[in-house]
């Protein structure tokens, strides 16, 4: 009996020129090319199907009589069934030289841009050159080789940025644990732990579960850490931009804290529009007499969201643990909070260690004991 090998994936798909995704209403998504055939453990990925005597296989097609599949890393035979082969890891799946791969790491040697399009994969992913603005790179942990743009950086795990990232106000790069960079600016970054920035930190919004590390400057922006800051060389002075450092609370808590107030000032606005509308007495008055119940429904709603985020025990740490560890210089403009209490801190202070204290912030030296 002769069988005919049948891919459940193309696998010609690595030599095939990469094509923009085809949307619902006819145009085409220029983001999205389908660079990566996703898999994951235990699924279907080749399986052997009789060949009856009297069909001709095609050009290409693979035909053997004893079930051997052609197949190396990350796949295994279905051990109730020997016709089936299966995805063994977590990967995205290829034909190499004929062989049936499933690789953890997904490596693109290049600029992710308009050539490739967005990633997302289930395993890892190395990107060997920049990732444009506007592009999203998502996986399990990421590296990026080259520059991090105004780009969208999503990973489980951690995120590695190894020559930088330049977000010019757009960038966005979050981790489930941590995120290393060579330097940032203009970028907001969330951690689920850690934050180190080899060089300095400019005009970001850093957002750390438990704990930041700036090893040269950390200017301009603000930054919500769980339970400890450190900056090497320079806290603040960028100019006239003010630096702030919040510590003690749940940063991603904060962050949605922000956005929810944003929304119940946008609310607010639309209610008092609404208000001075009903008072003219013209056919948009009586618009606004149905609009405005809707606005006061989402206003409570609003206010019910902010109830909900801070009244779980988990949105607070303990501030007496928490410590802003200076070794240089504080410039200009720097204001650190620990919990409810808020200190300006004087510009020229140097190698100092902020600390919480019955209410206050204490101020002490040196910023590392040996």
């Amino acid at each position: 009996m002769a069988y005919l090998l049948k891919y459940h994936f193309d696998p010609d798909y690595e030599r095939r020129r990469l094509r923009p995704k085809s949307r619902e209403d006819g145009s085409v998504d220029q983001f999205d090319r389908g660079y990566a055939q996703n898999v994951v453990a235990g699924q279907l990925i080749a399986e052997w199907e009789e060949l009856p005597p009297d069909e001709a296989p095609a050009d290409g097609d693979i035909v053997s009589e004893d079930l051997a599949f052609p197949h190396g890393e990350g796949c295994r035979v279905d051990p109730s069934n020997p016709r089936r082969l299966l995805a063994a890891v977590n990967g995205h799946v290829a034909s190499v030289d004929g062989s049936i791969l499933v690789r953890e790491t997904l490596s693109v040697g290049r600029d992710i841009d308009f050539h490739t399009g967005n990633i997302v994969a289930v395993g890892d992913v190395l990107i060997g050159g920049n990732v444009r603005s506007g592009f999203l790179v998502m996986g399990r942990s990421v590296t990026v080789r080259g520059t991090v743009e105004g780009a969208k950086i999503r990973a489980m795990a951690g995120v590695s940025c190894q020559a930088g990232i330049q977000g010019g106000g757009r960038a966005t790069v979050r981790a489930g644990k941590s995120i290393r960079a060579k330097y940032c600016e203009n970028a907001v970054l969330h951690a689920g732990q850690n934050i180190l920035i080899d060089g300095a930190s400019m005009h970001c919004r850093l957002f750390a579960g438990e704990k930041l590390a700036v090893k040269g400057r950390l200017a301009g922006g603000e930054a919500y850490c769980g339970e400890a800051v450190y900056v090497g060389e320079q806290l603040g002075g960028g100019g006239q931009s003010q630096t702030r450092l919040l510590l003690g609370y749940d940063p991603e808590r904060i962050h949605q804290d922000q956005h929810v107030k944003a929304r119940v000032r946008e609310v607010l606005l639309e209610i008092e529009a609404c208000k001075v509308d009903m008072g003219r007495g013209d056919a948009r008055a009586e618009a606004c007499g149905q609009e405005l119940p809707r606005l006061l429904a989402a206003l409570e709603s609003c206010k019910a969201q902010l109830a909900r985020l801070w009244s779980s025990p988990a949105a607070m740490r303990r501030f007496s643990a928490c410590r802003v560890i200076v070794p240089g210089r504080v410039g200009a403009n720097v204001e650190v909070g620990i919990g409810e209490a808020v200190l300006a801190v004087p510009e020229g202070t140097r190698d100092v260690v902020f600390r919480y204290a019955d209410g206050e912030i204490l101020m002490e030296h040196p910023a590392l004991r040996k």
